[in-house]
């Protein structure tokens, strides 16, 4: 059955979005070009949309992005000279026209969004195969998780950046330059650094004590070092001597075996209270009140439980 998709209107919202393209398991279609076309659309949408996107990773058959809605859509006039800077009009719609006001509530839509990034990359790439391609490409219309703001978009944050090390295609994310984390490593700027530190940096200072971008990037190396070396079954010292090195040195290596499915299947994830009123809002209040949600299991020992609207499962490889 299709339901309704969760679209928040009432607040600022953290949102994981992931799709998968059609096709036989273990089928890459997507190679350099390719994936330099997808982040190159992605970061020029950015420029239309008032929807941030603070992370983002495109793999060979499937993408992830991590970005914040926010619950205010822009004004008219604001919207109408986003829609001339990104078409390159000479004439600008009129502010006052319905129109104008239909395109400022498109704006911050993620389904207008997702159709803008899909749809032509999808006529893109079906033109410049050596052999021209006709039909669909992904396999589905996309997912979305809402994230609740703090432990459940850092750990979203880390997923999405690991997928290449699962992959085991590179040894380090800093090593895989077709993800938001692997371009920070490389240029030593984030490619999407405004985005991060307006909507991202905050929502993560009270979970990390960080205040800047240097320090939330240092903390982000030393999860990566802690996971590594958690994974290894090291001893705590050598936990702790791990850290220490991933916090003195820009680049890492890591390892992670174990893909957590919720961050793709889930509809919502958070604190239980979180789950349950963003679903009591877009659902029928007795079957949320009366449906079990599921606590994700994880190897680390979170000082808050993350709870998922939909059954979590963590599959070891």
């Amino acid at each position: 059955m299709r339901y309704a998709r969760l679209k928040p209107q009432d607040c600022d919202t953290f949102m994981h979005v992931y799709n998968r393209i059609a096709g036989s398991t273990g089928e890459f279609p997507f190679g350099p070009v390719e994936k330099e076309a997808f982040i190159r659309r992605l970061t020029r949408l950015a420029t239309l949309y008032v929807i941030d996107v603070v992370a983002f990773q495109c793999m060979g058959n499937h993408y992830h992005i991590l970005c914040h809605i926010p619950a205010q859509p822009p004004t008219p006039e604001e919207a109408v000279a986003r829609h001339a800077r990104f078409h390159e009009l000479e004439r600008e719609l009129d502010p006052q026209s319905e129109r104008a006001k239909a395109l400022a509530l498109q704006l911050r839509d993620i389904s207008a969004f997702m159709k803008d990034l899909q749809q032509p990359f999808t006529r893109w790439f079906n033109r410049t195969r050596p052999v021209r391609r006709r039909g669909h490409l992904w396999a589905d219309r996309f997912k979305n998780t809402v994230l609740e703001s703090g432990l459940a978009v850092w750990d979203c944050w880390k997923y999405i950046e690991m997928n290449p090390v699962r992959a085991r295609m590179v040894a380090s994310p800093a090593d895989y330059r077709f993800s938001s984390f692997g371009r920070w490593a490389a240029r030593g700027r984030h490619p999407f650094h405004e985005a991060v530190e307006r909507c991202l940096l905050p929502s993560l200072q009270a979970l990390l004590n960080v205040q800047s971008m240097e320090e939330l990037r240092t903390e982000l190396q030393k999860e990566f070092a802690r996971i590594t070396a958690t994974e290894a079954e090291q001893t705590q010292e050598q936990i702790n001597t791990a850290i220490a090195v991933a916090a003195e040195k820009e680049r890492f290596s890591t390892r992670m075996d174990r893909r957590v499915r919720y961050w793709v299947d889930g509809l919502v994830i958070g604190s239980e209270l979180f789950v349950r009123n963003t679903m009591v809002k877009t659902r029928t209040q007795c079957k949320i009140q009366t449906r079990r949600l599921t606590r994700a299991r994880n190897a680390q020992q979170q000082p808050e439980p993350i709870y998922c609207f939909r059954q979590l499962r963590v599959l070891i490889e």
